[in-house]
């Protein structure tokens, strides 16, 4: 069965490097909360955007309302109003009943109606999988109260209870406690699953520590300097009733962690400020911790940050278990760190010799003349993939001095493209007025049309290729990417926004700064929170962007969006390989695999969605092939792996198409052996084409 075919069947179950470099740089601001009761209005990014003009304008009267609807019990009415995250980190609070965890750094918590639950996940893991095992730690009785969320930003979310109890609980990425701040006098009730065996007060005021039965230990803080008692079996509740701050920590590392947790029980994490100042060389991140209180702030950081942030470790605290590594505590209130950025364009990371040119002109001449006799998929997903792959080969002609080849193929683009532009397609493109965003007329009233592209997943992977071709026209066809540069922008804009000001879409609809990694599942609940399968698509979108605004000379968004491919990039190579620049994983599952297939919020799985082969698991990561996949597959990487792993994955493939993916990962280590492998290949993934494989080898990063 065709690699399309199979995906397709299966997933219905659910310029030469220096061309790169613009000049100067660019500052962007990401603080992304909107106006409402607890929040002033976001402050303005910094630098170029994307095209601003109103999309529904734009789309020429190609608007509809989507049929899943925003529930203004779970998100304030006011958020409504303005463009709505769709694949935030807590997600899960605003979709279908919002009952569903998310995971906030050590702890998972589940804002219901009448409770707050915080759980620190224990390890649970087998050969396939890493997981988070939930457990009720903590149940915050807010009985008589419904929940909704009133402000987030970047790196935070804030949930207010409101009813017989009035409380906000900021919930922000990496906090050491979670928080629960109420506003008017409530007696605190906490229960848990397990039995208290030892209550006793701290040394600071309004202090408790708690022991359980289950071996952990946590300490207990109320503001105003109130007690908590102990309540039957499993119970706490304040003497009195108070107001103010009730904080939850997991001591990690006994009485030196007690100490310094107390140090920073007044210093209260209410949200952060995000942003991005890049050049050529380097991209420096920023998160400004937003404060309540004075004191120790104490947030966890996760592997990818501890390699590069430059922060006061507090080790005393000890360290915190989570899935994706262990978490190590940084003191203060402004975190930094930088991106080394690798040279990128549109051409490959090496230069065609004569012989390779020669090939390629073969290669290319057969490949363009066949693009005439392609069926084009409808959906949105195997259309892009389609569009970008005729692209590879306009460019690939323009580079190995075939102008006939390549106009042939620039030709079948922006005939291909036009369609999906003016909306005479078969599955038209509408913007959607309920979430803000771009999708498929198909998918607006089905959820599970176009890969749940309707309800936006995948949109950054999807749109990422119909952005590459525009990248790829406006250096080979300015003039028509001049006059359609409005549409073009809308891909570009739906996932890859820059500007807290754009009223037609998000910021970073899949991107997640703290994470470092984007999250491909939109509106759908998942009780391990957020998930993306394919690394390798995630930065084909972001470089695709990073090549369109360069094209079209707009080099402040160019230098954040490389930015942020470089993070990708990085994040990537950190927890979807195993052991490239570090292992995270336990001997467990690590010991006879090298990548993940899905990350998730909350567990790692050696699985996809459309089924589990090894090479798709392994393929999945590596597709496409583009001057990109550079930054992703390192020699040193592939070369521990190749023998144990990859050669063996690619021998047994049950597809050309599939064999391939997994064979060129090689030509970073030996380019020779690796043409004479993909010699043998006879049907190619229908994102790529001989030409762009032989292409990719030729190109390839020199040891």
């Amino acid at each position: 069965m065709p690699l399309s075919d199979r995906i397709r069947k299966l997933a219905q179950k659910f310029a030469t490097p220096h061309e790169a470099h613009g000049s100067g740089s660019s500052r962007v601001g990401l603080e992304t909360g909107r106006a409402s009761q607890t929040e002033s209005e976001p402050s303005m990014a910094l630098g170029e955007a994307w095209s601003v003009s109103d999309a529904q304008k734009i789309m020429a009267g190609r608007v509809g309302a989507n049929s899943y609807k925003v529930n203004t019990c779970l998100l304030d009415a006011k958020l409504a109003t303005a463009p709505i995250p769709t694949n935030a980190w807590w997600q899960n609070l605003i979709v279908e009943s919002g009952d569903q965890p998310i995971v906030m750094g050590p702890y998972m918590i589940k804002s219901l109606n009448e409770s707050l639950v915080v759980c620190a996940p224990t390890a649970m893991h087998a050969n396939t999988f890493v997981a988070s095992a939930w457990h009720d730690d903590w149940r915050m009785d807010m009985t008589g109260s419904t929940r909704r969320v009133v402000a987030y930003d970047s790196v935070s979310v804030t949930v207010r209870y409101e009813g017989s109890v009035l409380a906000n609980v900021p919930l922000v990425k990496g906090a050491v406690f979670a928080t629960i701040v109420l506003e008017a006098p409530t007696v605190v009730r906490l229960s848990t699953i397990h039995a208290i065996i030892g209550v006793c007060a701290g040394d600071a005021p309004g202090s408790t520590i708690v022991q359980l039965n289950n071996g952990s230990t946590w300490l207990m803080w109320c503001e105003g300097n109130v007690v908590l008692r102990q309540c039957g079996m499993s119970g706490l509740e304040s003497s009195i009733p108070m107001q103010g701050a009730v904080r939850l920590a997991l001591v990690a590392n006994g009485a030196s962690a007690i100490s310094a947790l107390l140090s920073a029980c007044t210093a209260i994490p209410i949200g952060g400020d995000v942003s991005i100042n890049a050049t050529n060389e380097t991209a420096e991140f920023s998160i400004a911790w937003k404060v309540r209180g004075s004191g120790d702030l104490l947030m966890c950081a996760q592997p990818h940050h501890q390699h590069v942030l430059n922060a006061e470790w507090m080790d005393d605290v000890g360290s915190y278990w989570s899935s994706k590594g262990t978490l190590r505590v940084a003191r203060g209130t402004k975190w930094q760190w930088c991106e080394s950025i690798e040279p990128l364009g549109f051409a490959g990371q090496t230069e065609l010799c004569a012989q390779h040119k020669e090939k390629l002109r073969e290669l290319v001449a057969i490949d363009a003349c066949a693009l005439a006799d392609s069926v084009l998929p409808p959906d949105s997903y195997f259309f892009g993939k389609a569009l970008a792959r005729a692209a590879r080969i306009a460019l690939i002609a323009d580079e190995v001095d075939d102008p006939h080849s390549r106009d042939m193929a620039v030709q079948q683009v922006t005939e291909w493209f036009e369609p999906w532009l003016n909306g005479t397609n078969s599955n038209p493109l509408v913007y959607d007025t309920e979430w803000f965003g771009i999708v498929s007329s198909s998918g607006l009233c089905d959820a599970h049309a176009d890969f749940g592209q309707g309800r936006y997943n995948d949109h950054h992977f999807h749109y990422g290729y119909f952005v590459y071709a525009a990248a790829v026209l406006a250096k080979l066809h300015p003039e028509w990417t001049t006059c359609h540069r409005d549409a073009l922008d809308i891909f570009a804009r739906d996932y890859c926004n820059l500007n807290t000001k754009d009223t037609s879409f998000t910021l970073l609809r899949c991107f997640d700064i703290y994470e470092g990694n984007s999250w491909a599942a939109g509106l759908f609940p998942f009780a391990d929170s957020r998930n993306q399968e394919s690394t390798s698509e995630a930065i084909n979108a972001y470089y695709a962007a990073y090549l369109y605004a360069l094209a079209t000379r707009r080099p402040q968004i160019a230098h954040a969006v490389r930015g942020v491919l470089q993070l990708e990039a990085r994040t990537a190579r950190t927890y979807w390989h195993v052991d490239d620049i570090c292992n995270v994983y336990p001997h467990e599952y690590s010991c006879d695999k090298a990548v993940v297939g899905i990350l998730w919020s909350s567990k790692a799985d050696y699985a996809t969605f459309f089924g589990n082969n090894p090479e798709y698991i392994y393929g999945i990561q590596f597709l496409p092939y583009t001057p990109a996949t550079a930054l992703l597959i390192k020699r040193a990487w592939i070369e521990k792996i190749w023998a144990p792993y990859l050669q063996r994955v690619a021998d047994s493939a049950q597809t050309d198409a599939w064999r391939e993916i997994i064979d060129l990962t090689y030509a970073v280590v030996d380019k020779n052996a690796t043409l004479d492998r993909i010699a043998r290949i006879s049907s190619h993934d229908d994102g790529n084409s001989a030409s762009n494989a032989y292409y990719w080898v030729a190109t390839a990063p020199e040891p």
